[in-house]
């Protein structure tokens, strides 16, 4: 009876998450449940669609994948930005930790650095950036380490934002990013590109 109440809530948990992460202390036994009942978990999911990925150590994480194009979770163009950042800086400060770390933090300010750098039309005010970071902690992405007081104020990065946006995803987006500047291009008026020879 045990490990069917273990099983319904691993799944409800991965329902409401699409992550479960076995670095996470908290969530560390659901983690060990889905590596060790595996063809259970996904027998589970499979009647509606949905696989369940393992990805062992170093990244030890399950996902939950719905296999049906176009409804998976839709992120607000700022969650988007934000977890973009984060990916970035997990990639730089990964490199820097040491094999056995299974932290990975950031700071607000190294945040805002990132951010800045995109010029975007309004800055990320703290409520904001709380907000934003509420939408990221449920899908198990990141969560903040305390309040964020201040730019010292630390977020904790996971490793599932890698699995969130993988290589392949963002290779897609700027080709398609390319095409359409290309595209773009096309409909130039001949006065327009000699205006703008003319300007340099």
């Amino acid at each position: 009876m045990a490990t069917i109440n273990m099983l319904e809530e691993t799944a409800n948990y991965l329902l409401n998450h699409c992550f479960v992460l076995g670095g996470v202390e908290d969530q560390r036994s659901k983690y060990l449940y889905v590596q060790d009942h595996l063809n259970e978990v996904r027998a589970a999911f499979a009647p509606l669609g949905y696989a369940v990925n393992l990805y062992p150590a170093p990244l030890q994480a399950a996902a939950l994948v719905n296999e049906h194009e176009g409804s998976q979770a839709r992120l607000l163009k700022y969650e988007s930005i934000l977890l973009l950042v984060l990916r970035l800086l997990y990639l730089q400060k990964r490199e820097s930790l040491a094999a056995n770390a299974d932290q990975v933090l950031v700071t607000v300010e190294e945040v805002q650095t990132e951010l800045q750098k995109m010029n975007l039309p309004r800055k990320l005010d703290q409520k904001t950036l709380e907000n934003l970071l509420r939408t990221l902690r449920r899908y198990n992405l990141a969560r903040p380490v305390g309040r964020l007081s201040g730019l010292d104020s630390r977020i904790e990065v996971f490793p599932t934002v890698l699995l969130a946006l993988p290589d392949a995803d963002l290779a897609d987006a700027a080709a398609e990013i390319s095409r359409t500047h290309t595209e773009l291009g096309l409909y130039e008026r001949p006065e327009e590109a000699e205006a703008g020879e003319g300007e340099e």
